[in-house]
């Protein structure tokens, strides 16, 4: 079996004999631009000079990143249907490189998955451009085709804007429109899509603190020192603000030519809205008395706003709670909390992505969300599976910083879980021990040598050191707000008995409860 993860989803022939992948490598792109060998030229050291060696041709029956590849003693031959394809075979052909050889081989191959994605948060700690594309090379080689990247949130606002400067001098730390534009251009040539994310109406202290103006009222908000939910939000009843959201999308839009742009949606208290003079003005004008509809109302003038800037909205599964939800959204599901909203919207034909929190929230340790747990996820709503179900358009495993700010913690907690989640994504054979050797043989090549990746005895953590480790975690996530954020965190959530089931059950082992019990009662 080749050493390859994500193994080929269609076909894989072994032949005989192995090829000597030349220095100087003459590639004979055919209709396909230099971009999409780029990465290839990079991570193999080859030259695109000499005799060809390497041939791309143009199959249009092959399905959109899908891609034949032969490698004989002679040479290598590429069919794809377009430039993702090209990426993707010869991201294929770097990780079967062993030493300057390859094995000849035929190999038929496309994704189960449109949407194969990491979700990475800048806002709470930030973390810079060069190690963003570090992040993006590596989950790259697992063929991770988008990188969701959280870019505003209660603790900073992380993107420059010319228009409003004092978003990033009130947050210091951020990503200069240049460095921007170099990440999307370096994803871009790696098959990598961004999306980028701006938190709305909730999780927007990053915003208010800059420009209080646009909450409901007008006071002095602070960004936020821990994790938590935060009271103030964007108000939905001030004309200003969506002139406001017009102008900023409009600048931000421009640095992502990717065709989706996520508004958040999730966690957005309505405590202020209840005392807004504002707000409750838009609902008489609307003939509405819920505070849901009401932030479907928001949610759908962005998305006004996004669709005449040419972007596709993706939003929150929270988004559904309203009894009118704004239409032609994406939705990202990660909370059981409304899973009968989810359910309608899925049954009703609804794109959505699933980033269930208690198999693919990659900010959990190794000891509550192991390897081989997120290895064997199964997407479901309930207990029905939606693995095949046509509106699920891919994964996403996220990673939050609230707990997170150095870059070898972030490392660590990606990677490898990131090599399972290409797996599953793409469609790979689903059989954790042959996935295992896969990955032991793929990691020992140079293409790995830099990343930090946590230590192998620590992927599927057991006994008394796992128990240690995931109630040390839980402890630390409690003990790092403050009494006040705790409570208004706990209020604006609302966990039900559903939730908090299976935050025990899917994160603990009965074993672990006089511990945890013990912890969480602990003066």
């Amino acid at each position: 079996m080749l050493k390859l993860v994500p193994y080929p989803g269609v076909k894989v022939e072994n032949l005989p004999g192995n090829c000597i992948l030349p220095r100087k490598a003459g590639i004979c792109t055919g209709p396909f631009s230099n971009n999409s060998i780029a990465a290839f030229s990079e991570r193999c050291g080859i030259e695109n000079n000499g005799p060809v060696f390497l041939t791309l041709r143009y199959n249009k029956k092959l399905p959109e990143e899908g891609y034949m590849l032969e490698i004989t003693e002679k040479g290598i031959t590429v069919e794809a249907s377009c430039e993702q394809g090209v990426i993707w075979v010869l991201t294929t052909v770097a990780n079967l490189l062993d030493d300057g050889k390859l094995p000849c081989c035929r190999i038929e191959d496309a994704p189960k998955y449109s949407h194969r994605g990491i979700s990475l948060d800048c806002a709470r700690h930030f973390f810079p451009a060069k190690e963003v594309k570090r992040i993006i090379n590596t989950m790259s080689l697992a063929k991770l085709n988008v990188l969701h990247w959280h870019l505003s949130d209660d603790q900073g606002w992380r993107i420059e804007s010319r228009k409003f400067p004092r978003l990033q001098e009130m947050s210091r730390e951020y990503f200069t429109q240049d460095e921007i534009r170099d990440v999307v251009q370096y994803a871009a040539l790696r098959g990598v899509e961004i999306i980028p994310e701006i938190d709305l109406p909730g999780h927007t202290s990053g915003i208010l603190a800059a420009y209080p103006e646009y909450s409901c009222s007008g006071r002095e908000v602070n960004l936020a020192a821990c994790g938590g939910i935060y009271p103030v939000i964007l108000c939905a009843g001030k004309e200003k603000t969506f002139q406001f959201l017009k102008e900023l999308l409009a600048e931000i839009t421009e640095l992502f030519p990717g065709p989706r742009f996520h508004i958040g949606g999730d966690e957005a208290p309505k405590s202020e809205w209840k005392k807004c003079p504002h707000c409750q003005a838009r609902m008489h004008e609307l003939d509405i008395t819920s505070y849901e509809d009401l932030q479907a109302d928001f949610s759908r003038r962005v998305n006004d706003i996004l669709k005449s800037l040419g972007k596709q909205a993706i939003c929150w599964n929270e988004t559904l709670r309203a009894d009118t939800p704004p239409e032609d959204i994406q939705i990202q599901y990660w909370t059981l909390q409304y899973r009968d909203t989810m359910e309608r919207f899925a049954n009703n034909g609804g794109k959505w992505i699933y980033s269930d929190m208690f198999e693919l929230y990659l900010d959990y340790p190794h000891s509550m969300t192991s390897l081989k747990k997120l290895y064997n996820t199964n997407p479901h709503l309930g207990r029905r599976s939606v693995t095949d179900q046509d509106g699920m358009i891919g994964l996403e495993g996220c990673l939050w910083t609230e707990h997170i700010n150095d870059p070898e913690r972030l490392e660590n907690l990606l990677f490898p879980r990131a090599f399972a989640l290409g797996e599953i994504c793409w469609g790979g054979t689903r059989n954790y021990e042959e996935f295992l050797t896969r990955l032991d043989a793929q990691l020992v090549s140079p293409l790995y040598q830099d990343i930090r990746i946590t230590e192998k005895n620590w992927w599927d953590p057991k006994g008394s050191a796992r128990r240690k480790e995931a109630i040390s975690y839980f402890s630390a996530i409690n003990s790092g707000m403050s009494e006040d954020v705790r409570e208004q965190t706990v209020e604006s959530a609302a966990p039900n008995r559903e939730f908090s089931q299976s935050f025990m059950n899917k994160f603990f082992k009965p074993s672990d409860m006089p511990f945890l019990l013990a912890t969480m009662f602990k003066k």
